[in-house]
C-alpha cells in the first residue's frame, strides 16, 4: 500500500508543478530522437524478453508511425474551443485542460505505453502505467528511462510517467481522489474486470483481437490466407454457408447480418472488424452499426498492433462565463 500512496503522490505533484508554458511538443519530439540514438540498447532489452518469452520482436516503423501521427496532433493543453457574447451580456466559452493523474492498465504492450505515455506528455497530465505481469518487462523499462532523462532536461518532473507491477489493481484502482481516468486495454473479458474493480470511470481499448464475418463464399481464397495468417480472430458465419476450410469447428453460426453485428458488438473487445459480401446494402449496415474502431468490407481486420487512443479522452472541457467587463 506504501509504495501505491507514493506513486499516487507522485503523479499528483507532477502535473501539478508541471509549467503550463513547456513545450510539450518539443518533448514528445526530443523522446523519439531519444529512442531513436538508442535503438540498438533498445533492440537488445528487446532480445532479452524475446528469449525469455516474455515479449514480442519489437517493429521500429510502428514506432515511427506513431511518431508521424504525433506530430500532426496539435496542441491541445488549455486550447480555446469556441468564445462569444451570450443573451445575457457575458462571455461564454470553453476551453481544454488535463485531467490530473491518468492510470494505464494494460498487458505490456510497449506500443501501447509508449503512445499513451507521449499523448499524457502532451496534455500534461501524469500517467500511472499499472500490469498484472512484466510482459516486455525489460523494453518498456528501458524506454521509460529514456522518456525520463527527456523530462528532466525539459525541468518537467520524471514521476510524471511511473510504472508499477501488481497483482491488486483493486487497490490501486480505488483511489477515486488520487486517479482521474482509467485506460483498460485488452480483451473484453480484461475489459470488464477492470470495470468491475475500479472506483474510476474507465475508458476500454482492445487490440490485435479481430472479428470476422462471412456471408458469401466469393472471396474464399483470401478469407483462407487472412485464417491461416493469425488464429486470434472470432469467425461469424452465416447460417447455411459452406466453407471449404479447416477447423471449421472454431466458426461461430449466425442467421444473418443483424445477429452478426450483435454477436459482434456483444463480443468483440472494439479493434478491428470485417466483413466479406457482395451484399452492398448488409455491408454499409455492417459498417455503420459494428463498435470497433476500425470497420472495413471485403478486406483483412488484421491491422498492427497499434491502439490509437483519442487524445480527446485526456482532456477536460470547461465551460467559462464571465462579465464582459473583464
Amino acid at each position: 500500500m506504501d509504495n501505491i500512496r507514493e506513486i499516487l503522490g507522485n503523479a499528483t505533484m507532477s502535473y501539478t508543478n508541471m509549467d503550463m508554458n513547456v513545450d510539450a511538443k518539443k518533448i514528445v519530439s526530443s523522446i523519439f530522437d531519444l529512442i531513436q540514438e538508442d535503438a540498438e540498447s533498445i533492440k537488445k532489452a528487446n532480445e532479452i524478453d524475446v528469449k525469455n518469452n516474455n515479449g514480442f520482436a519489437l517493429d521500429f516503423e510502428i514506432i515511427n508511425i506513431l511518431k508521424d501521427k504525433l506530430a500532426d496532433i496539435e496542441d491541445s493543453y488549455r486550447k480555446v474551443i469556441y468564445m462569444h457574447k451570450n443573451e445575457n451580456n457575458y462571455i461564454e466559452g470553453e476551453q481544454t485542460d488535463n485531467l490530473g493523474t491518468v492510470c494505464l492498465v494494460y498487458d505490456g504492450n510497449t506500443y501501447c505505453l509508449l503512445e499513451l505515455v507521449l499523448k499524457a506528455i502532451l496534455t500534461h497530465n501524469a500517467l500511472i502505467i499499472a500490469s498484472e505481469s512484466d510482459y516486455m518487462k525489460a523494453t518498456n523499462e528501458l524506454i521509460l528511462i529514456l522518456v525520463q532523462r527527456v523530462l528532466e532536461a525539459y525541468k518537467v518532473d520524471k514521476n510524471l510517467v511511473q510504472i508499477i507491477y501488481t497483482s491488486n489493481l483493486e487497490e490501486l484502482l480505488s483511489n477515486n481522489i488520487s486517479i482521474n481516468k482509467v485506460i483498460a486495454v485488452g480483451n473484453r473479458d480484461f475489459q470488464n474486470k477492470i470495470k468491475r474493480i475500479s472506483n474510476i470511470e474507465v475508458i476500454v481499448k482492445g487490440y490485435n483481437k479481430f472479428d470476422l464475418y462471412i456471408e458469401d463464399i466469393t472471396h474464399l481464397e483470401f478469407i483462407e490466407k487472412i485464417l491461416k495468417e493469425n488464429r486470434n480472430i472470432d469467425v461469424y458465419v452465416k447460417s447455411g454457408l459452406k466453407l471449404p476450410l479447416e477447423d471449421d469447428e472454431d466458426f461461430i453460426e449466425v442467421e444473418d447480418i443483424d445477429e452478426a453485428i450483435a454477436q459482434i458488438n456483444y463480443n468483440t473487445s472494439g479493434y478491428s472488424s470485417s466483413i466479406f459480401t457482395e451484399d452492398k446494402q448488409n455491408a454499409s449496415k455492417f459498417l455503420r452499426e459494428v463498435k470497433t474502431d476500425t470497420i472495413s468490407v471485403n478486406s483483412s481486420p488484421l491491422i498492427k498492433d497499434v491502439v490509437n487512443i483519442d487524445i480527446d479522452l485526456l482532456l477536460r472541457k470547461k465551460k467559462m462565463l464571465y462579465p464582459n467587463l473583464l
